[in-house]
């Protein structure tokens, strides 16, 4: 995303970037101090928490891949969020911005909850 934003929805799809990049940086951080050893009540909370952070680091990385694609795909006055954006990955697919910053946050707000859970039982 070089150079200044055309409009507002571009302006909109650069804050989505940068909070998005923000977000995988600090789940990737989470991540790595529970997979580090910290105290845990039970082994399974460790775990069930580092697979949900690493599903949200996954669906981060779709997030950042999807956001050149639908600044490609968007016609004026569209919302970003309602873009379909076509790339080939075993074969031609589409997907919404939506379909990966959802799963996202969903996944680091459980990984939040299974870590502090697993931190206090």
């Amino acid at each position: 995303m070089n150079g200044p934003p055309s409009d507002a929805q571009a302006k909109a799809l650069e804050f989505v970037n940068s909070a998005s990049s923000y977000l995988l940086l600090a789940t990737m951080a989470l991540l790595a101090w529970v997979a580090s050893g910290v105290d845990f009540s039970n082994d399974g909370l460790r775990i069930a928490s580092m697979a949900c952070l690493t599903l949200s680091v996954m669906f981060g990385v779709a997030t950042l891949a999807l956001i050149p694609l639908v600044q490609e795909a968007r016609r004026p006055g569209q919302s970003n969020f309602e873009v379909e954006a076509r790339f080939m990955m075993f074969g031609r697919r589409g997907a919404r911005l939506k379909s990966a910053l959802l799963p996202q946050y969903l996944f680091l707000l459980a990984g939040l909850v299974l870590y502090v859970v697993g931190m206090v039982a």
